[in-house]
């Protein structure tokens, strides 16, 4: 079983507190590739690609020029956003990453898949960016099905990203392959989707998978976090539902 997260537009790069040796990413060159070919990009045209505002196109283009594999920070504890704020990784402890480090991981535009220990760059790369003069159409056709080639046959997915980035897998692996945890709120007595609520649920089940060990699949309808129970008549077998009552206030658990 693996647990796959999205990558974050935010990011604040810091250090694991633990000394932990950073790993490399698989797919470094290919990386390099992409940031080649972002190098050539002005401004302007990371305005319109990436559909930002002229102040952030130029500081995307600053996180480009200075893009390297040298003083890096640790995927994990560089990405932010409501996701990791649901996961919470200031609270792992060094067993905590160890297990996370083999069993699950983020998948990302630039770097195709990232374990939490990967070393990386600040960047800005989404999955459903348009790159017409690269030389190939957008980041599916570039990525084909080499992510998808680094999950075993028999191991189980769990859907922890968004539908934008399990798209790079979809293609290539089997429809059971694939289980998609989903998060609602209970509001005036009827289940609605909240998306800001359910990133942070996504990151919440990656925290509850690492710190109790998790394994197997069948194990995550105990997830309990953040007020969330699994909801059995509104799910499926791929598609397991958790809900908490709308107003929940997380913070206590934080």
């Amino acid at each position: 079983m693996i647990a796959l997260l999205v990558s974050s537009k935010t990011m604040r790069p810091s250090e694991c507190p633990y000394n932990l040796p950073l790993s490399e990413p698989q797919f470094s060159k290919q990386a390099q590739t992409l940031n080649s070919y972002l190098k050539r990009l002005s401004p302007l045209q990371i305005k319109r690609i990436m559909h930002v505002s002229p102040n952030l196109a130029s500081s995307t283009k600053d996180l480009i020029s200075n893009w390297n594999f040298d003083d890096a920070s640790p995927a994990w504890y560089a990405f932010s956003g409501d996701v990791y704020t649901g996961l919470k990784i200031r609270e792992f402890t060094k067993e905590d990453i160890l297990f996370a480090q083999e069993h699950l991981g983020t998948l990302s535009g630039l770097y195709g898949i990232l374990k939490p220990l990967d070393k990386i760059q600040p960047y800005r790369l989404e999955f459903g960016y348009i790159l017409k003069s690269a030389g190939f159409k957008n980041l599916y056709e570039f990525w084909g099905d080499s992510i998808a080639k680094t999950i075993p046959s028999n191991e189980t997915v769990i859907n922890l990203a968004s539908e934008e980035y399990i798209k790079v897998l979809k293609p290539y692996l089997s429809r059971e392959q694939i289980i998609t945890p989903w998060f609602m709120q209970l509001k005036n007595g009827e289940p609605v989707f909240q998306a800001v609520h359910a990133k942070m649920a996504r990151g919440a089940m990656a925290r509850w998978i690492s710190k109790n060990r998790v394994i197997d699949p069948t194990k995550l309808i105990e997830f309990n976090y953040n007020g969330y129970k699994y909801a059995p008549k509104l799910s499926t077998n791929l598609k397991p539902t958790f809900i908490r009552v709308e107003g929940y206030d997380f913070r206590a658990d934080y």
